[in-house]
């Protein structure tokens, strides 16, 4: 009897999320904790004359020529960033949502944020983390042990100095902060050049 013919399958849906911890965070951490009291002026803080802002945009070059040798994309295309500092209290929380559009975004994690502040929470609360949602529907449903396309989110807590990249198309959450003191990230997005920027959904 001859051998069976073996099924070809092939993945459609990668879907990769990138986190780096950066080096010498320290005294960058301090400045971008200053910008954040000071609120600075501009949409985009990344058009601000200031070394931690510079040292951040290194960083992000660095990330992002790595997501793009992951991803294999020879020549990497041009890129433009965007910016802005988020700070959360006691109590707030960003809803779902995505980055219509954009290639990538992303959080630096400015600090860490402090324990809740209330007990008798629930054992899903996750305070003060971020969830990342995959778009795509439908697949979770029946997905069995084993299957990569199980879970279809990962909720991750933020560590001061952390840097995250994921596609624009995923949809991220912040879980509700209950501590008094804010946590301030930098939210980031990555377009390619040559193509229209669109607004979030």
């Amino acid at each position: 009897m001859s051998e069976a013919q073996r099924n070809e399958i092939i993945p459609l849906w990668p879907t990769w999320i990138g986190r780096l911890q950066l080096t010498d965070a320290g005294e960058q951490n301090r400045a971008f904790m200053d910008l954040a009291a000071q609120c600075p002026a501009g949409p985009n803080l990344f058009e601000v004359d200031q070394p931690a802002v510079a040292w951040l945009r290194d960083w992000v070059s660095v990330a992002v020529g790595q997501w793009f040798e992951k991803m294999r994309a020879q020549p990497a295309p041009q890129w433009r960033l965007e910016g802005r500092i988020d700070s959360l209290g006691f109590g707030q929380y960003r809803e779902l949502g995505n980055e219509a559009g954009a290639y990538l975004a992303g959080f630096y994690f400015v600090n860490t944020p402090s324990p809740p502040e209330l007990d008798h929470l629930r054992s899903d609360c996750s305070a003060s983390h971020i969830s990342l949602l995959d778009p795509r529907v439908g697949f979770d449903a029946t997905a069995l042990d084993g299957d990569p396309t199980y879970p279809p989110e990962i909720t991750v807590a933020p560590v001061a100095g952390m840097l995250m990249l994921w596609p624009g198309y995923l949809r991220c959450c912040s879980r509700v902060h209950l501590a008094r003191t804010p946590w301030v990230r930098v939210a980031l997005r990555i377009d390619l050049d040559g193509k229209p920027k669109s607004r979030a959904l």
